[in-house]
């Protein structure tokens, strides 16, 4: 959910740059040029935007060389994001600008001139670079942890899927499209630590703004798509199995294929020739754009369509339990609730995003939960589709149980066939009656008799 991180700390990447790259003349010509934009824009509006309508003093809409400020009451304060232009200004806090009861805007006592309030902009940089290194180094280590655990998963399905026995109770069907959906949340998780180290970490290569750093935006969207659409293909595919076709186990995978792989290019293309078109900003990291819901749109229909589907089994399940206790009821009833409980667990993040505290405090605690959510998703759908899956840990106590069976065959096998060869040599060479027959203790030789167990042998038998 990289586009999601860049929504929640695009404060952060901004601070964060600014510890890693010294200050240049090209940096300070790309900020004035920001802030020509910016005026340039500001006088537009002023001239676009009608008159002020509402009776009473008013202060009126002006450029105070940052921001610009719209027509507002007497004795109110009118406030806007902070800019981005400078390293140390966070854009997430607040700037504020007052307006007098006798509608003229406040003038500052040591300068007699009107005067903005930035100072909440830059109040807090220390501790908010330092939660930046934070959030940084979270995302990338929870993205690891989500390849190491889906490669691992990857593994014991492709090694067990080959044998129907072993997970005979899942169908073959659904573990392909865990399969799926696993190798799209590890090319996400792989493109977003890389379009974290590469591009995020990486202010100058920002500034020249290469095709490169588009395209790989490009596939992290779609990757990120791919994720969402694969969980939808699970849903469908359960839907269709269970309330459609009635516990029917073959389906055509290649429509699952078609929408999982496929259709995710269609709204990630469109952002990309609108984002192109209409607004082309440095690698596309700015998130301050409504075409991102060309993306996200999609995702979250997909989140609510499943949930409906998943809700329709459950209903289902349960009247099939109660008529006829079915065992097939059961299996897949264990399935759903799986599916059920990834499903908001997945989409959480798109619901709560507008609901990020004012607090400055329970803020940092919105932004540590929400990138454990966002940037562990990998490791959770691993653990519960995977590692907390029945019928794998059946699977895999089974082969362990095989594993060890045959380990100590092998070695009763190898002991007695060492215990033949020693039985022929001191035979051969020492003919006494006594010999040690102890396979533990044998290598002593018979040099500590009381360790080993003593077996008479009358010479008839010896030969026999």
């Amino acid at each position: 959910m990289f586009e999601l991180f860049i929504t929640k700390t695009c404060s952060v990447c901004v601070l964060l740059n600014a510890t890693v790259s010294p200050v240049v003349s090209r940096e300070e010509q790309l900020v004035r040029k920001k802030i020509l934009d910016s005026q340039y824009k500001c006088f537009e509006k002023i001239n676009r935007d009608p008159p002020y309508n509402k009776s009473g003093p008013y202060c009126s809409r002006n450029w105070d060389g940052w921001l610009c400020w719209d027509d507002t009451p007497a004795g109110t304060s009118a406030s806007q994001n902070c800019p981005n232009y400078f390293d140390d200004f966070d854009p997430t806090e607040k700037a504020t600008k007052f307006c007098g009861e006798d509608g003229q805007w406040f003038r500052h006592p040591e300068t007699n001139r009107t005067w903005s309030n930035y100072t909440p902009c830059n109040a807090h940089t220390k501790e908010k670079l330092a939660s930046a290194y934070i959030l940084f180094y979270m995302a990338i280590v929870g993205h690891a942890l989500s390849i190491v655990s889906l490669l691992i998963s990857l593994a014991i399905f492709f090694y067990f899927s080959g044998d129907v026995l072993q997970l005979r109770s899942l169908s073959c069907q659904r573990i392909t499209l865990h399969k799926n959906l696993f190798c799209s949340y590890v090319l996400n998780s792989a493109l977003t630590i890389i379009y974290l180290v590469a591009v995020v970490d990486n202010p100058e290569l920002v500034d020249r703004n290469p095709v490169g750093c588009k395209v790989l935006h490009f596939f992290h969207m779609y990757m990120l798509g791919c994720n969402y659409f694969w969980m939808l293909c699970e849903g469908i595919y359960l839907h269709t199995l269970i309330v459609v076709a009635v516990f029917a186990e073959e389906q055509h995978l290649h429509w699952y294929y078609l929408l999982g792989w496929g259709f995710p290019l269609v709204p990630v293309s469109i952002h990309a020739v609108a984002r192109k078109k209409y607004f082309d900003d440095n690698c596309w990291m700015s998130v301050e754009t409504h075409l991102l819901y060309a993306v996200h749109g999609p995702i979250v229909a997909a989140l609510l369509v499943n949930l409906l589907f998943l809700l329709n089994i459950i209903r289902v399940l349960v009247t099939k339990l109660r008529d006829t206790h079915r065992a097939e009821s059961n299996m897949y009833m264990k399935a759903v609730r799986a599916t059920l409980i990834l499903v908001p667990l997945l989409g959480i993040q798109f619901v709560i995003i507008p609901w990020r505290p004012e607090n400055r405090l329970a803020g940092e605690v919105y932004e540590y939960i929400m990138h454990i959510l966002m940037h562990h998703q990998g490791l959770l759908v691993a653990t519960i589709f995977c590692f907390f899956n029945g019928e794998v840990q059946a699977a895999l106590k089974r082969q362990w149980m095989q594993y060890k069976t045959q380990w100590g065959q092998r070695r009763k096998d190898h002991c007695s066939m060492r215990s033949t060869s020693y039985t022929a040599t001191s035979i051969t060479e020492v003919p006494a009656f006594m010999y040690h027959h102890d396979c533990n203790n044998e290598h002593l030789n018979g040099r500590h008799a009381e360790d080993s167990e003593l077996v008479a042998l009358k010479s008839g038998d010896t030969y026999a």
